[in-house]
């Protein structure tokens, strides 16, 4: 009998602190350190293959639909080739599969082109990808992206930045149009809406073909008033020596200007220098 009253006072001296307020506040305690161990784990670092795509945002490959021109021409593109490298992610270049610079045709590229990729490592895992910038110019060591050699000789050989083609039409009326611009920008700082907590992220350099013919309100009515000849083909040389103007600029000087709209990075503008 005494031995069991021993044996019942020294279980009740060890089950008292397991089942007081001591237990509650040292589980608590555990749990938090648990819960605080689980957010720096998910805060490690993140590595990953970075790709870099260039993408019709939508107004080339299906063209420009009259109910979105003020004066209701209808824009077909046939071909919108550029000039692109210089390509960084997180201010370094891309890795060596990418080309220093590539001649790519937008409409050829259905849903991308890649132009390559790099390994980032990010110490925060939901932060988006940044750094990024790219370069549309003449480059004398220009391969072929997803275009003929004969398209990579074209823009060498007239140190085009970017090369259009395409038609307008009007109800009867039609006119067509080649233009090779030569300007060249540097797109800096760019805005990405790609997060290193995905998978497989991608960064999309988009171009828009709509903004060579306005920003906000797009027009074709003075291109087709500089067909001199009236032959149906706009030529360069009558751009440049046009009266018309758009909004006060000689329609040369305009596309060549406006050249530098078309691009952006998932949607969301650059800073941009001549290069």
């Amino acid at each position: 009998m005494g031995s069991n009253a021993g044996n019942k006072e020294a279980t009740a001296m060890v089950a008292g602190p397991m089942s007081g307020s001591w237990d509650r506040s040292m589980l608590r305690l555990h749990v938090s350190l648990l819960l605080l161990s689980a957010c720096a784990a998910s805060e490690g670092t993140a590595e990953r293959d970075v790709s870099v795509l260039l993408a019709d945002a939508s107004f080339v490959e299906d063209g420009i639909h009259p109910s979105t021109v003020k004066d209701g021409w209808a824009v077909t593109f046939s071909q919108l080739q550029v000039s692109i490298g210089d390509v960084v992610l997180e201010d370094l270049s891309l890795d060596d599969t990418a080309q220093p610079y590539q001649i790519v045709d937008v409409v050829r590229a259905g849903e991308g082109l890649i132009l390559g990729s790099a390994h980032r490592t990010s110490e925060h895992p939901h932060s988006l990808v940044g750094g990024i910038g790219f370069t549309i110019a003449s480059a004398a060591g220009s391969v072929a992206g997803n275009v003929d050699e004969s398209d990579v000789e074209r823009m060498r050989t007239g140190l085009y930045s970017i090369y259009v083609e395409g038609t307008a039409q009007r109800g009867e009326e039609t006119k067509s149009f080649s233009w090779g611009l030569t300007a060249g920008n540097a797109y800096m700082d760019c805005i990405s809406q790609t997060s290193f907590a995905d998978e497989e992220p991608q960064v999309t350099i988009s171009v828009r073909g709509d903004r060579l013919f306005g920003d906000e309100e797009l027009v074709f009515d003075p291109f087709a008033a500089s067909d001199a000849n009236a032959d149906g083909e706009i030529e360069e040389a009558e751009l440049r020596n046009s009266e018309v103007t758009l909004e006060g600029k000689n329609l040369w000087t305009w596309l060549e200007t406006h050249a530098g709209t078309l691009f952006s990075v998932d949607g969301s503008p650059c800073t941009i220098k001549p290069a």
